[in-house]
């Protein structure tokens, strides 16, 4: 359970999210959702979708046994699957607009496709 604050020091991680230190700067390199700011005193602050990406790479990783190429793949498709549904809704929302729904139609087309490529081929 994520405490109910906006911005967590380095030091809090490890008791929240259960993963070493180490592990998490490794992370930091590897993962671009985890991107903590510093403070004006020179700390790393990390936001609570820094705290939240960690706990999903966690589970990818530790629960699911991916590779962090297969973890970095898994969350760039859930990032494409939130894209196709955000521009399917726009589609639904936009009547009388011919060639905006056209166009959007085939932006959803063409992602499903890349989803279906990336399930298909593993990547």
């Amino acid at each position: 359970m994520i405490p109910n604050k906006s911005n967590f020091k380095f030091q809090e991680l490890t008791p929240i999210t259960g993963v070493k230190p180490y592990v998490i700067r490794f992370w930091e390199t590897e993962f671009e959702e985890i991107a903590p700011v510093d403070s004006d005193s020179g700390q790393k602050l990390y936001a609570r979708k820094d705290v939240e990406a960690i706990f999903k790479i966690k589970k990818l990783l530790f629960d699911d046994k991916m590779t962090i190429l297969e973890a970095k793949i898994a969350i760039k498709n859930r990032d494409i699957e939130v894209v196709t549904q955000a521009a399917q809704s726009d589609v639904n929302e936009a009547p009388g607009d011919g060639d905006k729904v056209f166009l959007k139609n085939i932006l959803i087309a063409s992602l499903q496709v890349i989803s279906d490529i990336k399930t298909k081929r593993n990547w």
